[in-house]
């Protein structure tokens, strides 16, 4: 990503007249395609995060790395009680989360955040996993983009290479099924899969690529709302009909806050005949407290002196924010930190302190406190060149901060989300632009 930007700038800059125009046929398309957040068209920034081979041996290696700290650390808390109330789950979600699984990955989907820099370094933001979406971000996106006239031009003496998010996930489905098959469970020879969250928090363009792909591939597939399976001995149900697969989107959290309602399902879980990805385990890597926790002293002695050091370099120092002996030190140094809601989603209630003036910041410590809220070193911003538009349609080149994410699927990488922004917090929320995500060498 940054490898390009200056290249492709200076060719906006020598073409200003053309790429503003076309930049308005980008939003016209975007504006009528599926690249839809919360039912509005997708803020995008013309030119894609373009990343080459070796960002991508980078990013394979540090999916290989976190892994084996996820992994490590999953192990430690299945296997030793005592160190679980860092995690701070209650008895409900943690009986769900110990249940036992019949496939290997602690993680089957996931999106894993992270700041990259130049120098091929980085540290990690955010692990998602439970409900891991943004697919239909970057697939359509990169699907208009790829025509854009920088891009056209841009071609000409580069190789492009992207990323495919549909099929690749229904492969390691299969995958999945077949541990669980081998694992004693009977196998439906045309799997009937259950896509699940409920409407009004999903993502339904999203859901529906999914669902048309499995079709495609050979399963039955559907969109089902968590309250409409039906448990019976052991197997949930669908209008009358056993579910194979649950292909969970949804959060742990939404499901927990609405657990009254979702009896059969609770059942069919703890059940255990239904292949469900992921299981609620993966909600040990999901919590933001799971940053905590290795950073934690009870958590750290089980852990490996490799682990330790990887966690030190890549993961940022992370606590409960409490009224302790370092109250003081995070209001008087509100610069170095970030706090972020223990359990929301798409950056909901996260606040960089650099950005508050002082008097704002204590407030927002001191409701976090009450909220239930940890607190983060913040990392420093990675930055390069991009396209802004104002609201005349004038073109400028700007600096922006990015956040790259990969998509793992059954523990391996299979495509690059990248979002960016002008502000601390870099989301959606907080006037964020999604990002095509190409990889790109010379002819």
């Amino acid at each position: 990503m940054f490898h390009y930007d200056k290249e492709l700038a200076q060719y906006a800059l020598d073409n200003q007249a053309l790429i503003e125009a076309d930049y308005k046929k980008m939003l016209d398309l975007v504006s009528k395609s599926n690249a839809v957040y919360k039912g509005k068209p997708l803020p995008f920034l013309y030119y894609p995060s373009i990343y080459n081979e070796k960002d991508v041996e980078n990013f394979q290696q540090l999916t290989q790395d976190i892994f084996k700290v996820i992994n490590e650390s999953v192990e430690v808390f299945m296997n030793h009680p005592e160190v679980r109330w860092v995690w701070g789950f209650d008895k409900d979600l943690e009986d769900l989360i110990i249940l036992d699984q019949a496939f290997e990955a602690n993680v089957p989907m996931g999106r894993f955040d992270f700041f990259y820099y130049p120098d091929g370094s980085y540290q990690f933001c955010e692990l998602n996993t439970d409900g891991t979406s943004a697919m239909n971000e970057e697939t359509p996106l990169t699907d208009i983009l790829l025509g854009s006239q920088g891009m056209e031009a841009f071609k000409k003496d580069h190789q492009i290479k992207r990323y495919e998010l549909y099929e690749s996930w229904v492969h390691e489905v299969s995958s999945i099924y077949d541990e669980f098959v081998q694992a004693g469970h009977p196998r439906t020879q045309e799997p009937y899969v259950v896509i699940m969250d409920f409407m009004s928090t999903g993502s339904p363009h999203e859901f529906k690529v999914f669902k048309d792909t499995f079709n495609r591939m050979g399963y039955r597939a559907a969109i089902v709302s968590p309250d409409h399976l039906a448990y019976d001995q052991g197997h949930l149900y669908h209008e009358g009909e056993k579910v194979d697969i649950i292909y969970r989107r949804l959060v742990t959290r939404d499901m927990m806050n609405s657990k009254e309602k979702l009896g059969d399902l609770l059942e069919g879980i703890r059940a255990g005949k239904t292949c469900v990805i992921g299981s609620i385990r993966s909600q040990i890597v999901h919590t933001k407290k799971y940053f905590e926790a290795l950073h934690h002293d009870q958590v750290r002695q089980y852990l490996s002196q490799k682990t330790k050091d990887y966690i030190d370099a890549h993961i940022p120092y992370t606590a409960s924010l409490k009224r302790d002996k370092h109250y003081d030190h995070y209001l008087s140094h509100k610069d170095d930190y970030i706090i972020k809601p223990i359990d929301y989603y798409a950056s909901k209630g996260v606040y960089a302190g650099f950005e508050q003036s002082q008097e704002d910041w204590v407030k927002m410590v001191d409701e976090g406190i009450e909220s239930g809220y940890v607190i983060q070193k913040f990392c420093k911003k990675s930055k390069n060149m991009n396209l802004y538009f104002d609201e005349d349609m004038k073109m400028h080149v700007a600096e922006v901060n990015n956040i790259t994410g990969v998509f793992v699927y059954n523990q391996k990488m299979k495509g690059i989300f990248t979002r960016a922004g002008f502000n601390g917090v870099i989301s959606d929320l907080n006037d964020g632009y999604s990002l095509s995500s190409i990889v790109a060498w010379n002819k």
